[in-house]
């Protein structure tokens, strides 16, 4: 191995400087520990920043309310409905998310180091004695108290031995479809929407029933003359979009991560390169598509491209308890729940650009809240929703008036007793993953993960020797609001009056009584 140039002490070395890995260094370093946070690039974010996804999904609590509310104090978040403190899914400038979480981390005491990338792992025994970056000046070596892995890829839990798994069962070891983050300007979206909205009536006024998305067809007819090599557009929606904070709508800024590359590998570079070189094309395509097909997209002009893949999916270590999807779908309560996740499934889906998502599991018996069908019918036994095979039991979803929490023995890595784990690289199976990787939930496991390993080394002792409950009473007497729950908009769904119905986008809605029109209901379930 080439020479060490230098070494570094700390108490917690926080590897990655994702959202995850930013909330872990900022509570650490809070609680007085003398804290480092090492990131591969130059900036923090990860996806959210980097990857032009800057969309704060799931609930906002603790470090994840500061994080948007210091964003919101500097007019660079964008709320769905201003009038209201927080609701769901807040855009932010991604630049500016770059800084606030650079302030943060210096506000509150914690060294950066950028520029390096984990190469290796030195164990002794079942505690990790040193980690290994790779820098320009040469190899940098940490020797830390508690090391915290918020790669997303799970690397550093990986090299110390710590057992994964990469894939799901149902896709046969297939990762999530990824894609590519882009930014674009110059989008005049009331035009678009009053011509979309002019096609439906069109349509309907035809004896239509369940008319695509204009975007859609027009699609399809550029793909028939072979400008465009297949869909970029959701047949059950439209294309995703979000917009950026202080833009006007009819000369709009926005991200979108339709670019969607499938049968994915993410731990082959080589297949990683494969998907990113799929979607520039793609990305090219759409662009002369929209411009010329699409009214109000004339002067559409691409901005930025993403700097990181967009990987959802790779390693998911096995921990002291694996989140089951059984969890997510039934809201399950746990007593060391440290953070919450109030979404429906959220796999894209590793094979079907026709589908897009698959937002239901298959549960022999019922759990907790979870809307189960009376049998197997409809999207849940096609063949391009279950390729390899359809599992036993009914089809169950997640009810949108509840929520699942994250128990601590998620963070809490086999065989290695000085190494916590936070974001999507935590202990889950494969469509639950959903609950550790967007933004506010992977937020919610840095934090207990910062506050976790502070414990660990005023006290002395291992991670997983911790009370999982004193933990989640911990940060409730911090602010989060673990005891109560969900608030905002989950509440709204929760005092919401109606029946549960299936989407075409094989999701459970709130369709309140007085509705009449259910058209884009499957059934009542």
């Amino acid at each position: 191995m080439q020479e060490v140039y230098k070494t570094l002490y700390c108490d917690v070395a926080v590897i990655g400087g994702g959202t995850g890995g930013c909330a872990a260094a900022i509570e650490a370093a809070r609680k007085g520990m003398h804290t480092i946070l090492f990131e591969r690039g130059t900036s923090l974010g990860g996806l959210a920043t980097n990857g032009y996804v800057p969309q704060i999904a799931g609930g906002i609590e603790g470090i994840c309310l500061e994080f948007a509310q210091r964003l919101d104090a500097i007019g660079q978040l964008r709320k769905k409905d201003p009038d209201k403190e927080w609701y769901r899914n807040p855009s932010f400038e991604p630049e500016y998310g770059k800084l606030v979480l650079e302030d943060m981390l210096f506000g509150a005491g914690s060294r950066i180091v950028y520029d390096c990338t984990c190469i290796n792992v030195e164990t002794e025994g079942a505690d990790i004695s040193c980690v290994y970056f790779y820098t320009k000046a040469g190899l940098l070596r940490c020797k830390a108290k508690i090391y915290i892995d918020a790669t997303g890829d799970g690397d550093v839990a990986a090299m110390a031995g710590v057992p994964f798994e990469v894939g799901g069962q149902d896709f046969a070891g297939l990762n999530q479809s990824t894609t590519q983050g882009s930014r674009w300007a110059g989008a005049n979206l009331p035009k678009y929407l009053a011509a979309a909205e002019a096609w439906k009536r069109e349509q309907l006024a035809k004896g239509v029933e369940n008319p695509l998305p204009m975007v859609y067809v027009l699609e399809e007819e550029a793909i028939a003359r072979g400008e465009i090599a297949r869909h970029v557009c959701n047949r059950h929606g439209d294309f995703f979009r979000v917009l950026i904070p202080n833009t006007p709508e009819d000369n709009a800024s926005f991200v979108t991560f339709s670019f969607h590359s499938y049968y994915c590998h993410n731990t082959d570079p080589e297949d990683v390169t494969r998907q990113i070189l799929e979607q520039h094309q793609l990305m090219k395509q759409f662009h002369a598509f929209l411009k010329n097909h699409v009214p109000g997209f004339e002067n559409l002009r691409l901005v930025g491209m993403g700097s990181l893949p967009g990987v959802r999916d790779s390693r998911r270590i096995f921990g002291e308890y694996m989140l089951k999807s059984s969890d997510v779908c039934g809201g399950v309560k746990f007593e060391d729940g440290i953070a919450r996740f109030p979404e429906m499934f959220d796999a894209h889906h590793p094979t079907s650009d026709y589908w897009v998502f698959q937002r239901h599991m298959h549960m022999r018996e019922p759990v907790g809240s979870a809307v189960m069908e009376d049998e197997a019918h409809g999207v849940s036994c096609m063949a391009n929703m279950h390729p390899f095979g359809i599992p036993e039991g009914r089809p169950a979803r997640s009810n949108p008036r509840d929520y699942c929490e994250i128990p601590y023995r998620c963070l809490l890595p086999q065989n290695i007793d000085n190494l916590l784990c936070a974001g999507r690289c935590c202990s889950s199976e494969f469509h639950a993953n959903g609950a550790m990787r967007i933004i506010a939930p992977a937020m919610g496991t840095g934090h207990a993960a910062g506050l976790a390993a502070s414990i660990a080394v005023n006290e002395k002792l291992r991670p997983r020797d911790i009370s999982g409950a004193a933990l989640r009473q911990k940060l409730i007497e911090e602010g989060v609001p673990l005891d109560k729950p969900c608030d905002g908009y989950w509440a709204e769904l929760r005092e919401m009056e109606g029946e549960l119905v299936v989407t075409r986008g094989d999701m459970v809605a709130i369709r309140p009584k007085e509705t009449t029109d259910m058209k884009d209901r499957m059934h009542i379930v």
